[in-house]
């Protein structure tokens, strides 16, 4: 397993509107390889959130850009945005 990490600005005012939408477009695009997922809101900053999404690997994950259901994602969630998103790939190491 590896985890997709997202860093994302948002609209405050949007940001529970926004979690809603991204929920359900990502549930709707049905991508193979994926898996749970989380997003956290930042308490101290309401425009800041952390997308974390569980992949079978770094290429189930890639293999669905520009595709048809990544670009409806991409769109549906892309007006909720305020700064580019910045991301990568994760393995997880216990502590």
């Amino acid at each position: 397993m590896i985890y997709e990490v997202l860093f994302q600005t948002i609209d405050p005012a949007r940001r529970d509107e926004y979690v809603g939408v991204f929920r359900e477009a990502f549930r709707g695009a049905d991508f193979a390889g994926a898996h749970e997922g989380k997003i956290l809101k930042c308490i101290e900053d309401p425009s800041r959130v952390v997308v974390v999404i569980e992949w079978d690997s770094v290429e189930a994950h890639t293999r669905h850009r520009g595709t048809p259901p990544h670009t409806a994602f991409r769109e549906r969630i892309g007006a909720y945005q305020t700064a580019p998103t910045q991301g990568a790939h994760y393995e997880i190491a216990d502590l």
